[in-house]
């Protein structure tokens, strides 16, 4: 970076908490002079907005299937219109077309003319139809609560639309009437950029190969820290009768079996407590997302990511993408110790530091082809049925000169061993364990 761009990067930087520190001063003098002072205000007082779950558990990415060509978009914008057409679906009975079966499973992997929905992670299909309020009926589907899928495959030829499950090898199907046409048009609106992506599309059994380099932008956010008690009228159950400890050196919250530790110097949220009320509908992603939901808005836009069999990661995204960090910087992970009982303990890792004013940065980072990728991964020893999944996302680096600005450096990321890592630290990893 240029003497210059970093002087006028420094400069806006100042003047945007300068901005913020005279708003803020504003604010808390006409404040000052409105509203009498409280003592005795209940802990639970503040009005959030809550975050909605049609946000929060949107798909991923949309791939475009047309022409003999499938392509692939990660707009937030484009995959909740299209989510809202098939939303205002009319749907037949679903029933299992494929189960456990390998070779079955392929002849449903692509279609000639229609888009895919995709997820990170495995959704519960009885969620997915519960969040959207589809008009799906499930009752020919036995177990319901075990059946997941990370494809959402609508099929424009045969008018149907399809659930699979790439790890089980699981196809579920049912008829559907959606407005095709008006589908066509927001997928093909002037200005919505699509990757290309080649016709080999498994890589960890449910990705598409992008088949040309990726060229991306870098990104800059002023750093915000959300407020404490923020997280504590969120996650307990009971915000009437909460005891502060401030003695030691980290500040805690309890109240019965909940309680909460703030690190101070790290920034990190710590909560465990319990379910006692589960009811037969809930689930994971139900009982996670009561905690994440009222966190509000503030916390930036925070998306159902991926899951193990008892934690759901939720992370912050940006232009479409995933943003990675350390000690739980812009996400939200949520234990459940048994989604099945009907009592269970939760614990709950977060962080107080959000990005949220952007600033203009022009630097932008050049992304290899996933088969470029693959081959420098194999060739440096890593062995093809450990690399679980690889998308693109962001790294939150912060910024030594200014603590409170953050640096978005997009790179690809690999779920290897079960375990996600920066292609840079694999490779380090990789070469570590042959000199091992």
């Amino acid at each position: 970076m240029k003497l210059t761009e970093k002087i006028v990067r420094v400069s806006l930087v100042c003047l945007i908490i300068l901005s913020l520190y005279f708003s803020m001063s504003i604010w808390v003098s006409s404040s000052k002079k409105e509203q009498p002072i409280k003592t005795d205000s209940p802990v639970g007082a503040n009005v959030v907005n809550e975050r909605l779950a049609t946000d929060v558990f949107l798909p991923l990415r949309l791939v475009r299937m047309q022409d003999g060509k499938s392509e692939m978009n990660n707009s937030e914008n484009l995959l909740t219109n299209v989510q809202n057409e098939v939303k205002h679906s009319k749907f037949g009975e679903l029933t299992q077309l494929v189960e456990n079966d390998a070779e079955q499973f392929e002849k449903y992997v692509s279609i000639e003319q229609g888009f895919e929905m995709l997820y990170e992670g495995p959704f519960l299909l009885s969620e997915y139809v519960s969040v959207y309020n589809l008009d799906l009926d499930l009752t020919d589907i036995s177990k319901q609560n075990q059946v997941f899928f990370t494809c959402i495959q609508v099929d424009f030829l045969q008018n149907k639309v399809r659930f699979l499950d790439f790890t089980q090898k699981n196809v579920y199907e049912a008829s559907i009437k959606i407005n095709s046409e008006k589908v066509m048009n927001l997928m093909n609106r002037v200005g919505v950029q699509y990757n290309q992506i080649s016709e080999k599309q498994a890589v960890a059994e449910k990705h598409y190969y992008l088949a040309e380099d990726l060229k991306m932008k870098k990104y800059s956010y002023i750093l915000a820290s959300q407020p404490v008690t923020k997280f504590r009228n969120a996650f307990f159950a009971n915000t009437d009768d909460i005891h502060t400890n401030e003695d030691s050196q980290d500040l805690s919250y309890t109240s019965g079996n909940e309680r909460l530790i703030a690190d101070e110097k790290l920034g990190t949220i710590h909560f465990n407590g319990s379910l006692n009320t589960r009811k037969a509908e809930d689930t994971i992603y139900s009982d996670s997302f009561d905690y994440v939901k009222k966190l509000g808005t503030s916390m930036g836009n925070i998306r159902y990511f991926d899951r193990t069999k008892s934690e759901v990661m939720y992370r912050t995204f940006v232009e479409g993408y995933p943003v990675f960090s350390e000690n739980d910087k812009g996400q939200v992970r949520v234990t459940i110790g048994n989604d099945k009982a009907e009592s269970s303990s939760v614990i709950i890792e977060t962080s107080v530091d959000t990005i949220q004013v952007p600033i203009p940065s022009e630097e932008e980072v050049v992304l290899e082809s996933t088969e470029t990728l693959l081959e420098r991964l194999t060739a440096n020893g890593a062995e093809d049925a450990k690399i679980n999944s690889m998308v693109i996302g962001y790294t939150w680096q912060t910024i030594e000169e200014t603590k409170q600005v953050v640096d978005l450096t997009p790179e690809w990321y690999i779920r290897y061993d079960n375990q996600w890592y920066p292609e840079r630290e694999l490779l380090e990893k990789l070469a570590n364990l042959e000199v091992e």
